[in-house]
């Protein structure tokens, strides 16, 4: 006999998890954020269960704490993954015209990706016209110290987040010419906010050469990266600053699709 569907919530329902649900659905209504108190009160919680609940997701990083004003809000860790689970679709559809024309004048492959906690996804990709290409499945997944998509990404985050995922990460040498060092890296992300644009200088796969530029949202925050990528010689270091430069007009393009407006 089937259970009636109120007997299968009771059965597999976790309260706990559905209070921290309810808080996070809360909190995403208040901008400014609530205090412990005035969750509890809302969500009709015992006080012990409400500071168990908040303690965990602080913990976890999807909360975050005020200290003096005791204020409890949505963690940028929870921002970042609703802007690349809801928005993923928008983009690639806001991003695909602009993809293929940036394919048309440069002729190489362009990579559209985004960053998803301490790595970076492929997105959506348009082939490049040359016989000999780079060919990358959607959802493929990169490391950020040593891509451009994750470069140009960091690059443009606000400093306490970049610092926040790089104490996350080891950057692991797989060229010659990776970055290991986090003060070097730093260094080099300094760079890229001056320049609009990341290069990737053999750094990921021997011989393959890539630049890249962020793409940001209607609140100025980097969501995605586009980029090039080529064999070394049809991408030489000589080039890369004429390439960055066309390839940030273009990220920009999709920017402004996005509702970006860019300050003069």
């Amino acid at each position: 006999m089937n259970k009636p569907k109120a007997d299968l919530k009771t059965a597999y329902n976790v309260p706990n998890l559905e209070r921290g649900l309810l808080v996070i659905e809360l909190l995403a209504t208040k901008k400014s954020g609530l205090t412990l108190s005035e969750i509890t009160e809302t969500l009709s919680l015992t006080k012990t269960t409400a500071f168990r609940v908040i303690s965990t997701l602080i913990f976890k990083n999807y909360l975050q704490k005020n200290e003096t004003t005791k204020k409890i809000t949505l963690s940028r860790k929870m921002l970042s993954l609703g802007i690349s689970s809801m928005n993923e679709q928008s983009i690639v559809e806001m991003s695909i015209d602009v993809m293929r024309a940036l394919r048309d004048e440069l002729k190489e492959s362009v990579m559209l990706g985004v960053l998803l906690g301490t790595k970076g996804s492929i997105l959506e990709q348009v082939a490049s016209s040359y016989p000999v290409k780079l060919f990358v499945e959607q959802g493929t997944q990169f490391s950020i110290h040593s891509s451009v998509g994750g470069k140009s990404i960091l690059a443009f985050l606000p400093d306490e987040e970049t610092n926040e995922i790089l104490k996350k990460i080891t950057l692991t040498e797989y060229t010659k010419n990776t970055i290991t060092s986090k003060k070097e890296f730093r260094e080099q992300l300094k760079e890229i906010k001056k320049l609009g644009y990341a290069i990737d200088n053999g750094e990921d796969i021997r011989g393959i050469h890539c630049v890249g530029a962020p793409i940001f949202n209607e609140y100025g925050r980097p969501v995605a990266a586009l980029w090039i990528t080529a064999p070394h010689g049809r991408l030489p270091h000589e080039q890369f600053h004429e390439k960055g430069e066309i390839i940030a007009k273009y990220a920009l393009e999709i920017s402004a699709k996005l509702g970006f407006l860019q300050l003069q």
